[in-house]
This record gives structure tokens, C-alpha cells and sequence, in this order.
């Protein structure tokens, strides 16, 4: 395991409406476990029902109400119960192997759509090169990306499909993975990348081991 990735302090998941259920919940903990036994494990949830005990639940806030994805953006919030280093994953990562080669912490740190390298953005479509599957931060400095989100939230989810857009548009600090820590299942990479990514597509539980 490399110096980087023993720094983890926790790694949180979140779970926002039916798209995926706790057994998502659990088997992503079960293979995150297997490497990272000794961090605290959360979810964000407004559900806790049939999530493994030894997954801390963190309630999801009353005050604002989000739909789905763009709860993620709470985890940077000074009143989410962590601290230190933070490493979070979507409920649809399957995880193959130890990818903390490739698990850093400066500043807050985002997948790389390997997939779009060669692809037109049109500037309209407010399409971006990243992917918020995968993130890492260190609690407590990231906070003014809340606040700012706060500041004008109901107008950020109109204009936005989602927290990468506004992310990349909004002009928020960011740095990239390197390639290789994951495999887009709908756009296979050239290498073995230690975690597939169904990316919005359905994932259904089938591997029973790591």
C-alpha cells in the first residue's frame, strides 16, 4: 500500500433515493474493508435500513433538502461529523483489487474521463473531462465548496445535470487521478485498472469475492 493511502482516515459512501439499495452499500464496504480495515467507514443517507452495522450513519440534512446525486456535495460541509482524510466512492465502483497506487490526497482530487480525451466539448453543453466517482479530501477544506453551492443552490441544479459541471463551470479548485485507477465499463480502458465503474449504468451484484 502506498504512503499516500494509508493517510485515510474515512471513507464515506452516500445513498440518496431507490437507484441503489443498502446491499450496494454493503458489498462496496465489504470490498473497501478487505484493503482499508482500520478506517471509519459512513454513510449519508436518509435510509439506513439493511446497511452493516459497522458503517457509521450519518442522517442526511433536514435543512436543505437535495434529490440524489447532488448530495455528495454535503460531505464538504464543516457540519459533516468527520476528520481528516476523506476518501469517498460512488455506490456503482466494484472494486477488483488495492487501487491505492493511485490514491492521493492534494487538495480535492477527482477522476479523469479518460473516455472524453478526444471527444468536442461543445461550450453550451457545459460538458466537462471529470468524474466525481471517486474523490479524495481532507475534511475541513473544502468547505467553502457548500457554502458557495448554498449561495445559490436552487439556480446551480437548474443550470447543472449534475455536481461535475458545476464543479468544472463554477470554477472550483480541482486536481485529477492519474489514468488507470479505474475501468468505465461502458468505455473499456487500455489497461487493468484496479476498480470497474458501471458509470450511471445498472449494476447488479453478481462477484460474491474479491
Amino acid at each position: 500500500m502506498s504512503t499516500e493511502a494509508r493517510l485515510v482516515n474515512n471513507i464515506i459512501f452516500v445513498k440518496h433515493g431507490d437507484k441503489y439499495s443498502a446491499d450496494h452499500v454493503n458489498r462496496l464496504f465489504e470490498q473497501c474493508f478487505w484493503i482499508w480495515p482500520d478506517v471509519k467507514y459512513f454513510c449519508y443517507t436518509e435510509d439506513k435500513k439493511g446497511i452493516n452495522a459497522s458503517v457509521n450513519i450519518i442522517p442526511c440534512f433536514k435543512k436543505p433538502t437535495l434529490k440524489y446525486w447532488w448530495n455528495k456535495l454535503a460531505m464538504f460541509s464543516e457540519d459533516f461529523p468527520v476528520h481528516g482524510k476523506c476518501l469517498y466512492f460512488d455506490l456503482d465502483m466494484d472494486i477488483k483489487r488495492d487501487p491505492s497506487e493511485f490514491i492521493t490526497w492534494n487538495g480535492l482530487t477527482i477522476i479523469k474521463d479518460y473516455w472524453k480525451d478526444d471527444l468536442y466539448m461543445a461550450p453550451h453543453a457545459y460538458d466537462v473531462h471529470i468524474n466525481s466517482s471517486i474523490i479524495t479530501w481532507t475534511a475541513g477544506q473544502q468547505s467553502f465548496v457548500w457554502d458557495y453551492f448554498l449561495s445559490n443552490k436552487d439556480y446551480f441544479m437548474r443550470k447543472y445535470p449534475g455536481i461535475d459541471r458545476f464543479l468544472v463551470h463554477e470554477k472550483v479548485p480541482f486536481n485529477t487521478f492519474e489514468h488507470g485507477i479505474v475501468n468505465s465499463v461502458a468505455n473499456p480502458a487500455k489497461w487493468d485498472a484496479p476498480i470497474d465503474m458501471y458509470n450511471g449504468l445498472k449494476y447488479d451484484l453478481q462477484r460474491t469475492d474479491i
